[in-house]
């Protein structure tokens, strides 16, 4: 009888995984444990005392699906005019301005003004609710309301739009000078402290092309693969940019979940890469090995941080509170990198960007 169970487990299982690819791992444990008892019950008195289990797991599978909650959530700031609703009318002049995996961004006009807004089109109601949890953050793009464009079933975003490009764009084509490096890397920190330790949200994206630059201002952005702490993808299946993936989603003998240590590692490679200022390559071995070397005239202490971010066990990497001390221990510490030694490495940066071009 137990290998029947356990049969019938397991198709379940893939069943609701391939039916609903974003039910969470624990939602699937629950969801599976508790009717098997029942449906294999063994005799009428286990029927009877499992029936309240049965008719708590019925309630678990209608009830658990992320995407109902937050719908429900959704519903409820827009009732509460908590969220704006803009007519799609009143948007005019679309002009795309990129392409992501999940969606496309425009850059529109409110009704013939000179106000430019940047509509992502047709996300999910997670990342709608998501997206205004986090607002209100100098340094967090700005959520101004939703609207539902003609013809269209799903929401599309109305944010803050950025005048600047994407900080991938502005390392690609700029010499960013140890200030800059240190203030944009600052930045970044203050946006995710907001998320960690007042949202208890975890980015769960975090690459150059998610951080805009607006004013010369770092805001960042794409809450699409956002969660709630505890509700992270595990790493059945692997999404996103390849050498900012953390590392344990690799790990096929475990079962992993992406979570805000997950956001440091993104953090080491941010850091590692404003330090360098060049592109980084796309085998997530040789990326494991690279990012581990430090930056020629790179602050010590910058160094010592992005490396331990960079740890391979996420235990290992200090959380978001304690790379913030160090950074500000950083900025207040007189031993930064010369000018001599900025000015040398900078010449070495501009003459590799070169030879990209060619």
């Amino acid at each position: 009888m137990q290998k029947r169970i356990e049969k019938h487990r397991k198709i379940d299982h893939q069943s609701l995984w391939d039916f609903h690819p974003y039910w969470y791992h624990s939602d699937i444990n629950i969801i599976y444990r508790l009717p098997f008892k029942y449906y294999f019950a063994n005799d009428a008195a286990e029927q009877k005392t499992t029936a309240p289990q049965r008719e708590q797991a019925d309630i678990y599978i209608k009830m658990s699906h992320p995407e109902d909650h937050y719908t429900n959530e959704l519903n409820r700031l827009l009732e509460n005019n908590s969220i704006e609703h803009y007519y799609s009318h009143d948007l005019i002049h679309f002009k795309d301005i990129g392409t992501g995996g999940f969606a496309s961004v425009y850059v529109a006009k409110w009704n013939n003004t000179p106000t430019k807004y940047a509509v992502k089109k047709f996300v999910d109601n997670k990342e709608v609710y998501l997206t205004k949890m986090v607002n209100h953050h100098a340094n967090i793009i700005g959520f101004y309301g939703v609207t539902k464009l003609e013809g269209e079933e799903m929401y599309s975003l109305i944010l803050e739009y950025a005048e600047g490009r994407t900080l991938r764009d502005h390392l690609r084509n700029n010499i960013v000078k140890w200030n800059s490096q240190l203030r944009f890397a600052r930045e970044i920190i203050s946006a995710i402290i907001w998320l960690h330790d007042y949202k208890s949200i975890v980015h769960g994206d975090l690459h150059p092309n998610n951080i805009l630059l607006h004013r010369d201002t770092i805001k960042l952005a794409d809450f699409g693969r956002s969660f709630e702490k505890g509700k992270g993808d595990n790493n059945t299946e692997v999404w996103g940019v390849v050498p900012y993936v953390d590392p344990k989603m690799y790990d096929k003998t475990i079962l992993y979940k992406l979570n805000e240590k997950s956001d440091i590692y993104y953090l080491g490679v941010l850091f590692w890469k404003l330090a360098s200022s060049s592109l980084l390559i796309d085998s997530p071995e040789d990326n494991y090995i690279t990012l581990r070397a430090a930056v020629p005239n790179t602050n010590d202490k910058f160094t010592v941080l992005y490396q331990k971010c960079l740890k391979q066990e996420p235990d290992e990497r200090p959380n978001i509170s304690e790379v913030n001390e160090t950074l500000s221990s950083i900025d207040n510490d007189e031993s930064t990198v010369s000018d001599s030694e900025e000015s040398e490495y900078s010449y070495q940066i501009d003459l590799n960007k070169n030879c990209q071009k060619l």
